[in-house]
C-alpha cells in the first residue's frame, strides 16, 4: 500500500489513492490473462485490449489531476472539486466502470485500496467545505 503523507497537497493525495486502486484492479483484471506474465505484452493489452478499456476512465482522471499540478501548480478549488467529483463516480456512481470494480472488491488489495480511496475522498470533501 502507497503511504501517503498527511502534509501532501490535497491533489497529490487523490492522485496517489487513485493510482494505488488502479494498479490493484489492473494486477486483477491480468489475472488469467495471456499477456500477465510478459510486461511488455500487458502494457499491450492494457493500452489496446478491450478487457483492459473500462481502466482507462481511472488513468484519463490520474491524468487530468497530474496535468492540473505540473511544475509545482496547485489545482483550483474548483478544479480539485471536479477531480473529487470524478473519482467519486468511479467509485460510488453507477457506470460501467464501478460496475467492474465492484466485480473485484472481494479480493483484498482491491478491498483496502478501494476503502483507502474512499476515506481520502471523504477527508478531501471536508477540507475543502471549509
Amino acid at each position: 500500500m502507497i503511504q501517503v503523507p498527511r502534509a501532501q497537497p490535497a491533489h497529490k493525495m487523490l492522485t496517489a489513492r487513485l493510482a494505488e486502486l488502479h494498479r490493484t484492479l489492473l494486477n486483477a483484471q491480468a489475472i488469467g490473462h495471456p499477456a500477465a506474465n510478459n510486461p511488455y505484452a500487458l502494457l499491450q493489452a492494457v493500452m489496446h485490449d478491450p478487457a483492459f478499456a473500462w481502466l482507462r476512465a481511472y488513468s484519463d482522471l490520474i491524468l487530468r489531476i497530474d496535468e492540473a499540478g505540473a511544475k509545482g501548480a496547485t489545482p483550483s478549488a474548483e478544479a480539485m472539486q471536479d477531480f473529487l467529483a470524478g473519482a467519486t463516480e468511479l467509485t460510488e456512481g453507477d457506470n460501467e466502470t464501478q460496475s467492474k470494480t465492484r466485480n473485484f472488491l472481494l479480493r483484498r488489495d482491491v478491498a483496502q485500496a478501494h476503502g483507502a480511496l474512499r476515506e481520502v475522498l471523504v477527508e478531501l470533501r471536508r477540507s475543502l467545505s471549509q
